[in-house]
Parts: structure tokens; C-alpha cells; sequence
């Protein structure tokens, strides 16, 4: 079958860039960014739809806009930075996740069925977590004349969904960053 050829105008074209330097930085959208071990930014590149379900949240938060939103690629993307010290939960997603350092190196664990274990990312390094893996991530070492580490981050599907791991929401709501009632929902649908 062949491809059906486009000819798009340059306005169109235009909608399809995203210059780093132009992209919209976000610290907010995801519930663990509050906690000081958690503190990243997004630079949502390429977007998608917002996962539909009761405890079912982007993994990108629901407050990064994308610098590209009409095309549905199959996939998203997105810049996380942080600082040392700093990255994300436990949690696992319905769709592959496939990390590449930028900047600085990051360490990158997961439970496996002997407990957790980990490796360090360092600049163009990649690595693909399959479905469903528990899996953290942490900025260690920003890298030389940076104060925060790089990281691209790009997720199968047009809605994928992140689930948060059993002890993660422990933290949360040890932390008041969620009710009894919300680690309930969340709980549910981890399970």
C-alpha cells in the first residue's frame, strides 16, 4: 500500500517544531513533585490525551502543556530535569518507557522478583522498561557547570497511564500529599 503523500503549508509545518529553547517548563501536575526528593521539572515536547479512569494520571501530569499536540504519534515525549538527590516514586505504566540522558548522570532502579536493583545512566545512555516493571529514577550528578541533570523521557501510546507502587502511596500519605480516600483510589488501581 502506498503512503499517501502530504504537501502541508509552512503555518503547518511550523506547529510541528519545538525548539528546547522555546519549551514550557513545568513543576507541577503530578502529586509526588511536592516532596523535596521529587522536585523535577517537565519540557513536554509531544503530547497526548490524559489517561481516562479513576486513579489513572499522565504520566507527565495533567498541568505540562506540549509544545506539539495536534499530531497522535503513538508515543509521548518530554525533557525531565532535576537536580541531584531529586527524581521520582516507584510506579510502573501500561505502555513501554524508554529513557536517554542529556546532561549529568541519573540512576535508574526497578524490583525484580529477587528485590530492587538499579544501573547508572550516563550521557546517551538508553534504556526501555517493559509494561508494567516498578521503576524509579534520580538524578545523581548534574554534570560538569550544570545545577540540574537532563533527562528525555518518551512513553508509548496516545494516553498512556502511570500507576503508582503500594509504598510510593505510603509516602504520600505519610507526607499529607493525599487523603486516605485518594491512596484508596490509587491503591485500586494498581491492582
Amino acid at each position: 500500500m502506498a503512503i499517501n503523500v502530504i504537501q502541508p503549508t509552512r503555518a503547518e509545518m511550523a506547529k510541528c517544531l519545538a525548539r528546547f529553547g522555546d519549551l514550557t517548563r513545568c513543576d507541577a501536575g503530578v502529586v509526588d513533585m511536592q516532596l523535596p526528593e521529587c522536585q523535577r521539572t517537565f519540557l513536554n515536547v509531544l503530547g497526548f490525551s490524559q489517561p481516562q479512569g479513576e486513579g489513572q494520571i499522565s504520566p507527565f501530569g495533567n498541568l505540562a502543556p506540549a509544545a506539539v499536540t495536534h499530531l497522535r504519534a503513538g508515543f509521548g515525549m518530554a525533557f525531565i530535569a532535576a537536580k541531584p538527590g531529586c527524581g521520582v516514586l516507584m510506579h510502573t505504566h501500561d505502555t513501554v518507557e524508554t529513557f536517554m540522558v542529556m546532561h549529568g548522570k541519573w540512576k535508574l532502579e526497578w524490583e525484580l522478583d529477587t528485590g530492587t536493583e538499579g544501573v547508572t545512566l550516563e550521557p546517551l545512555d538508553f534504556i526501555a522498561c517493559p509494561i508494567g516493571l516498578q521503576r524509579r529514577f534520580e538524578c545523581i550528578d548534574a554534570g560538569p557547570g550544570r545545577v540540574e541533570g537532563l533527562l528525555l523521557g518518551i512513553i508509548g501510546g496516545d494516553a498512556p497511564a502511570v500507576e503508582i507502587a503500594p509504598a510510593s502511596i505510603r509516602r504520600l500519605l505519610d507526607a499529607g500529599l493525599c487523603t486516605p480516600e485518594q491512596a484508596a483510589i490509587l491503591s485500586q488501581a494498581a491492582n
